[in-house]
């Protein structure tokens, strides 16, 4: 079975990031996040000095 879709509920300090790798690593698969706070989406789709969380290395 080849995986070609993911979905993630919550991008905060743990969906964020990891979702993010994976779609840096897995180019080939679709990734969506979802959130309930719609401004918590609005600064991952941001430019990348504005990221809703610190992760050493992601930006």
């Amino acid at each position: 079975m080849e995986v070609k879709n993911i979905c993630c509920i919550g991008a905060g300090y743990v969906g964020g990031p990891t979702m993010a790798v994976i779609a840096l690593k897995c180019p080939h698969i679709n990734v969506t996040v979802v959130d309930a706070n719609p401004e918590r989406i609005k600064a991952w789709n941001g430019p990348l000095d504005t990221l809703p969380v610190y992760e050493p290395g992601l930006a």
